[in-house]
């Protein structure tokens, strides 16, 4: 029997006669425990079978997560979770700040709001000093010609020929 089967029957089955054909080889408390936690809805039972995982026998373990956990009609569908990918609203500056000064995550996270107030109040500069590229200049409605009024010089890179003074 497959690990989905054991999963589908852990939660539907109401009857235990199926934990009786399975060969305690196949069992892997572990990937059922996995499996399981994936669930919200079962977040406290899963809580409490943590405690077993290691410490029962294969078996044993599957007959306690089927006797403690609700039976449905239809093992649910769950996908498995996804680190969501949030960005802050200045990561772009707050990433090159956090590598130039080093901070560790309870600096980081203990400074985040201050930087982030200082950088509101003063836009232009902050953007001017740590080089961000125009498109952030649009997104906050900057002018890029703002630049020259913070008296930092603009250094065009010659292209092509004229790279080699021809």
């Amino acid at each position: 029997m497959d690990m989905f089967k054991i999963k589908d029957n852990l939660l539907t089955n109401t009857k235990s006669d199926w934990m009786l054909d399975i060969d305690s080889t196949d069992i892997q408390p572990v990937i059922i425990q996995k499996y399981l936690a994936t669930n919200d809805m079962l977040r406290v039972q899963v809580r409490w079978l943590d405690k077993y995982v290691f410490s029962l026998p294969s078996k044993m373990y599957l007959s306690l997560a089927w006797s403690i956990l609700t039976k449905t009609k239809k093992a649910p569908y769950i996908k498995y979770i996804k680190k969501k990918n949030e960005e802050e609203e200045f990561d772009f500056i707050l990433s090159k700040i956090r590598r130039q000064f080093m901070l560790s995550d309870n600096d980081y996270n203990s400074v985040k709001d201050r930087l982030i107030k200082q950088i509101k109040d003063d836009m232009v500069g902050w953007f001017t000093y740590y080089g961000v590229p125009k498109t952030y200049w649009k997104k906050y409605y900057l002018h890029f010609d703002k630049i020259k009024e913070t008296g930092r010089k603009i250094i065009k890179q010659q292209k092509g020929l004229e790279a080699f003074g021809l």
